[in-house]
């Protein structure tokens, strides 16, 4: 049996439930837990039984808050590339197991966050549900949603997200396509065991080719991400906009 530190894993008859488990940092992402993640990916991918997976939060609070800003505290290229590795591979395993994904949202989904719930098949959101995608504003890219989120948002509403940093609601991220159904949080996981077993009851192999379909291309954004990415988390910049935000202060920007 795998053990994890991060996360949570359990099986109920098809289907298999993730749950990011760092209530106590609002489930922001750690190394630690996109290898945890991984590694149940590795669990579901070579499963004949499970037909449908659901990833979802811990707690009442947040999805996700994001990437751990204590890891992102680079000194040289060779750091931010690794990162920028752990971080692709999990993304790129997620969209790639033959099972469709289903994310429960069960509160707010920030940066890391609102990226599972735009790249899952189908999102279901609780009524506390918020959505933010804020990497500009300290001085970061979501690259990866520059080109995995446009088909989902469309140019204009993706450019909204991305360039302004602001909190969505549930009701709004519902029009702009990243939530497919709302609910109240009492009933957000039995929804989505719901459709999970509905999936899982259909035949597998049109069920995996109709996924492998949705997701064909999605290649090019990661080597965007593989190109870009570690040299734009070395920028003074996004330094300072992590310990502006750590210390609660206003970032004092230099264009560096």
């Amino acid at each position: 049996m795998e053990i994890f530190e991060t996360i949570t894993y359990e099986q109920k008859g098809a289907i298999a439930i993730i749950t990011m488990n760092r209530p106590d940092k609002l489930n922001a992402c750690s190394t630690f837990m996109y290898k945890d993640i991984d590694k149940a990916l590795d669990i579901i991918e070579e499963s004949d039984e499970i037909r449908a997976v659901i990833i979802t939060g811990s707690g009442d609070q947040a999805f996700s808050a994001g990437a751990d800003l204590q890891e992102l505290n680079f000194e040289n290229l060779k750091q931010s590339r690794k990162y920028i590795d752990i971080d692709a591979k999990t993304f790129r395993h997620l969209e790639n197991i033959p099972q469709p994904v289903i994310a429960a949202v069960n509160g707010s989904a920030i940066g890391y966050g609102c990226k599972i719930a735009i790249i899952s098949d189908i999102t279901i959101a609780s009524e506390k549900a918020k959505f933010c995608l804020p990497g500009t504003s300290f001085g970061a890219v979501h690259v990866i949603m520059l080109g995995r989120a446009l088909n989902v948002l469309g140019r204009k509403r993706l450019a909204n997200m991305l360039l302004t940093g602001e909190m969505i609601d549930v009701h709004q991220a519902e029009r702009y396509g990243i939530v497919n159904t709302i609910v109240p949080q009492d009933q957000l996981l039995a929804t989505a065991e719901k459709v999970a077993n509905k999936i899982a009851s259909f035949p597998p192999i049109s069920v995996q080719v109709t996924r492998r379909m949705l997701h064909r291309g999605n290649d090019d954004d990661y080597r965007w991400e593989d190109l870009l990415s570690p040299g734009l988390l070395l920028m003074e910049d996004v330094k300072e906009g992590q310990r502006a935000f750590i210390e609660k202060r206003k970032p004092k920007f230099t264009g560096k």
